[in-house]
């Protein structure tokens, strides 16, 4: 039997561009290997990622500056070996951008597993 009902349209599927690997950002590092890395920090570093809406799908992001300045400092503190190189990476311009791109995709590769 067939009837007039038409299919709703399709979207297009979204294509955004893959998250690079780890290994390729810059900066990499400077953070401990992931195999050094508890359960516990991994645990912590995405939920403050996702409070401050950094994990979210969306283009645009309303970060919180404080809360971005305490991520960094709690990651330097917390993932790096040498907090000094840490530190000098995140230092001049585009120093934060720089530090959250490492702390997104850091943490986007601690969390595959959980995927």
């Amino acid at each position: 039997m067939a009837t007039d009902r038409k299919s709703p349209p399709r979207k297009p599927a979204d294509h955004k561009d893959p998250q690079p690997r780890f290994s390729d950002v810059e900066g990499h590092e400077l953070l401990k290997p992931f195999s050094k890395v508890k359960g516990s920090d991994q645990a912590r570093l995405i939920a403050r990622l996702q409070a401050m809406g950094v994990l979210e799908d969306s283009d645009e992001v309303d970060i919180d500056l404080d809360q971005a300045a305490d991520l960094i400092d709690w990651v330097a503190e917390r993932f790096a070996p040498d907090i000094e190189a840490f530190d000098r990476f995140t230092m001049g311009a585009g120093g934060m951008e720089r530090a959250l791109n490492l702390v997104t995709a850091y943490a986007g590769e601690l969390g595959k597993d959980a995927r």
